[in-house]
């Protein structure tokens, strides 16, 4: 995956809105089985990376948020 894509930041803002978190042990039952089953463990370590270290994202920064997890060290 290069970019979160629209697709997935709808499905995801769904259980943020609804459960005001972004740990994906809280939230990833909301759009699981929504999700492309290539992109779901990418997602989860996204949503993982930003619980942990504290970030937040919407639609207007939701795809540098992404990009600085594809760089970090994983």
């Amino acid at each position: 995956m290069k970019k979160l894509g629209q697709r997935n930041y709808l499905l995801i803002s769904q259980g943020v809105n609804a459960l005001g978190t972004y740990d994906p042990n809280e939230i990833f039952f909301f759009f699981e089985e929504s999700l492309y089953i290539h992109q779901a463990e990418t997602i989860w370590n996204f949503l993982d990376w930003v619980h942990k270290n504290g970030k937040m994202f919407g639609s207007g920064n939701c795809e540098v948020v992404f990009k600085e997890f594809l760089s970090s060290p994983q």
